[in-house]
């Protein structure tokens, strides 16, 4: 298996994916709240910064993920590389987390936020590795 994948490709996507994140939960906090059982008033003051860290830690293991099953396919350029992120997404993180929402009784708008924030995330995360010449 091909280790070997473009760290600034790498790093670029997570920020991005980190980015669609904040522009996503900005857009549909009132509903995920909601859907959670939260008032504002249970955010207020924006949360723990090391959630916000460790979040991006983890977007970075996540598209690093990307970036080596990419690199170990035959798909090349931001298409191939978005339908991978795509497929990543519904195929595995969505239908995945679906069964675990499902079991613990959450609320279908919920897993829709949720996922439809990480399929989005790696479809545009796919592109960029896509585009991006290997390392």
């Amino acid at each position: 298996m091909l280790w070997s994948v473009n760290p600034w490709a790498v790093m670029v996507a997570a920020i991005v994916y980190f980015a669609i994140g904040a522009a996503w939960y900005m857009a549909l906090g009132r509903q995920w709240m909601a859907a959670l059982g939260m008032s504002a008033k249970d955010v207020e003051g924006g949360g723990d910064p090391r959630l916000y860290a460790l979040t991006f830690v983890l977007d970075v293991i996540a598209v690093f993920t990307v970036a080596v099953v990419l690199a170990n396919s035959t798909l090349s350029g931001a298409g191939g590389g978005a339908s991978l992120g795509a497929l990543l997404g519904i195929g595995i993180w969505f239908a995945l987390l679906s069964v675990t929402f499902m079991f613990e009784g959450r609320k279908p708008a919920l897993f829709l936020i949720d996922g439809g924030y990480h399929v989005l995330a790696l479809t545009v995360a796919g592109a960029i590795l896509g585009a991006w010449p290997p390392a």
